[in-house]
């Protein structure tokens, strides 16, 4: 795998004998957090209304837990806790749906919403290029804005690739800056679909 795609130092996933890949331990979260609709409503909410700055909600603990994702630095655990924050407030709590769809990208997701064609973006362009050219807390704090407003709508997108993002960010600025470049892609690749979609409907 390429750097851009694996997104861990190398320590906490050889001590916890995991071969799953951070990514695909989102993912899985994302089953695991679903099933809370039906089961752990509390723990769902908390989830929710926890700050990822200061985690400190037991149902997150325990998902870090499960795994396998215990002793690997504050600064990791903050990314974490902002990505099951995202995940929880994503997750439908109707249904078996999760927050993850895999045909989903990012971008695609930002620019129709939960619908599939639109005249104008359901994210702006503004709000757009304002998260794409942060980093740090100014980024985790327009991420938090951005997973609300998509719930809003019942959207839901690719959690490898949100989970990569979050990642890489202020880890490996490289790979990073590919993740930023693939959601601008997508997001203006469905703003010219849904503009030539419009104008042959007109």
């Amino acid at each position: 795998m390429t750097t851009a795609e694996v997104v861990q130092p190398p320590g906490p996933e050889v001590l916890s004998g995991n071969s799953q890949s951070w990514p695909d331990r989102a993912v899985s979260m994302c089953g695991y957090i679903s099933q809370m609709t039906e089961h752990s409503r509390g723990d769902l909410a908390e989830l929710r209304r926890m700050n990822p700055e200061e985690p400190d909600a037991a149902a997150f603990w325990r998902l870090m837990a499960h795994h396998d994702l215990l002793d690997i630095g504050e600064d990791v655990e903050r990314k974490w806790a902002l990505i099951i924050h995202g995940i929880a407030l994503m997750t439908p709590t109707t249904g078996s749906n999760t927050a993850h769809d895999r045909s989903r990208r990012v971008g695609q997701a930002l620019y129709l919403g939960s619908e599939s064609q639109r005249a104008d973006a359901f994210y702006s362009e503004t709000r757009l290029n304002r998260l794409l050219t942060s980093g740090g807390p100014m980024l985790r704090t327009l991420l938090r804005r951005m997973f609300r407003m998509l719930a809003a709508a019942d959207a839901t997108f690719d959690w490898q690739e949100m989970a990569r993002f979050i990642l890489n960010e202020g880890y490996d600025e490289e790979a990073a800056e590919q993740g930023r470049r693939r959601i601008a892609r997508e997001y203006y690749r469905e703003e010219r679909r849904s503009s030539r979609s419009n104008a042959e409907n007109n």
